[in-house]
């Protein structure tokens, strides 16, 4: 799966992320205390922002509601990651490819 996005935007809709195990099913979350999704840009540097929040635990449901300014400044590849937090640990989930192309106002 592909997201894509138009440089410079800010959405406004929240973002949920349904985490899965290996075979495609919701994961349940009740190990994880906290999540945070992180945004590399095509320059390899980590876009901070948001916040990620665990909002369903048995169906494995993260939502992500964006920052009020856009982590998406340049037109190329990004990919994002969920961690999930519990106590001094972590997990990640596989990176997602995101495109960012250049809008029809630039």
């Amino acid at each position: 799966m592909t997201l894509e996005f138009v440089a410079g935007s800010v959405p406004v809709e929240s973002l949920a992320i349904t985490v899965q195990d290996e075979n495609g099913n919701a994961r349940n979350l009740s190990a994880y205390s906290g999540a945070s999704l992180l945004v590399s840009g095509p320059d390899g540097v980590l876009r901070t922002g948001g916040t990620a929040a665990i909002t369903d635990v048995a169906n494995g449901l993260v939502t992500f509601t964006w920052p009020t300014t856009t982590l998406f400044d340049v037109p190329g590849d990004y990919r994002m990651a969920l961690k999930l937090t519990a106590g001094s640990g972590a997990d990640y989930t596989s990176p997602l490819r995101v495109v960012v192309v250049k809008g029809l106002e630039d």
